[in-house]
């Protein structure tokens, strides 16, 4: 009986247990719904404490550009240190709660796929997987940070480029997309390694560093059985992102006739539906690179019988080596 392939077996779990999709979906958009509504209360509690005088809006109330530039250069002066603080602590807390329902999260759909595919985990995972998808989770928050940062670093070293050798702008922007391009593979690639290394901390209960090894030999070994799980679900990936975008724009065509309101319910409801199926083909993804990792099915893992004894009249065990009992040929005599 030949097992299904691991592509087979990622998409298996997403029709037969939707609830692991539905827990990852919870815990991603409660993160994205927390996101947004801090961050709209961040931004009306820092424009509730700007303060605006008589002056400034008669300078606003002018509709000239350079007296509405003084008026809000008046209105936001002072203002850059208490935005700077307030922002930092938010992005802080923000990144402490995800790093929270990350490593939670992920213990919980983890411990969904390997029931599927009839893993037993190790006696030792059980001790350290919420600690080990911690310190992961606590990479990835770094790896991200680094790359904002570099892709700073991209644009003041295109900057510095144009100012000293007078490069085009279009020479200058094409640097700096380059520049971007380099940051983003690199974020990407350290991304995918530290959120595949959590299968091994489940499977095996592996530390965080170890995980990270056992990742790049098990990718070292089995590059083929990685790229096509990738392909496949990349592929589905994109038609998905491609549908999202026909419908987006369709919907934007028939605006006139719909009016603003159902539009914009339409374009979230587009957006809520695309999000879910990428949440569900993550799910998918992990799973069967889970099963390349420990084969699919469970019969696969399954003991052999061990080789019955085959024993003389008198209980005593033949010897294998016998020649009656091979298959060569005597040699002539």
């Amino acid at each position: 009986m030949g097992s299904p392939s691991p592509t087979a077996a990622g998409f298996r779990l997403i029709l037969r247990r939707p609830v692991v999709t539905l827990a990852e979906i919870a815990w991603r958009w409660t993160f994205a719904a927390a996101v947004w509504f801090l961050g709209g209360a961040f931004l009306l509690q820092y424009a509730g404490s700007l303060s605006v005088n008589a002056v400034d809006r008669l300078l606003l109330g002018t509709r000239q550009p350079a007296l509405i530039l003084r008026a809000l250069h008046r209105i936001f002066h002072g203002s850059a240190l208490r935005f700077t603080t307030s922002g930092l602590l938010l992005a802080i807390a923000l990144t402490v709660a995800w790093i929270v329902l990350a490593s939670l999260g992920r213990a919980a759909t983890l411990k969904a796929m390997m029931e599927e595919l009839g893993i037993t985990p190790s006696p030792n995972t059980r001790r350290g997987t919420i600690s080990s998808l911690f310190a992961l989770n606590f990479l990835r928050a770094a790896t991200t940070l680094a790359a904002v940062v570099a892709g700073f670093g991209a644009l003041l070293i295109a900057s510095g480029v144009w100012a000293s050798t007078h490069l085009s702008a279009a020479d200058t922007t094409r640097l700096w997309l380059a520049s971007l391009l380099l940051v983003w593979i690199s974020w990407a690639t350290l991304n995918w390694l530290l959120s595949t290394s959590a299968l091994f901390v489940a499977a095996d209960g592996l530390g965080a560093l170890n995980a990270i090894s056992a990742t790049v030999g098990w990718y070292r070994d089995r590059p083929g059985s990685v790229l096509a799980v990738g392909v496949w679900f990349g592929l589905i990936h994109g038609g998905a992102f491609l549908t999202a975008c026909s419908a987006g724009l369709t919907v934007l065509g028939m605006a006139a006739a719909l009016g603003p309101g159902p539009t914009l319910f339409l374009e979230f409801l587009i957006l809520a539906v695309y999000c879910g199926v990428a949440d569900a083909l993550y799910i998918g993804r992990l799973t069967a690179y889970l099963a390349t990792i420990r084969g699919a099915p469970a019969y696969a893992r399954l003991p052999q019988a061990p080789m019955p004894i085959v024993s003389g009249p008198e209980g005593a065990s033949i010897d294998q080596n016998e020649l009656i009992l091979s298959d060569v040929p005597l040699p002539a005599t």
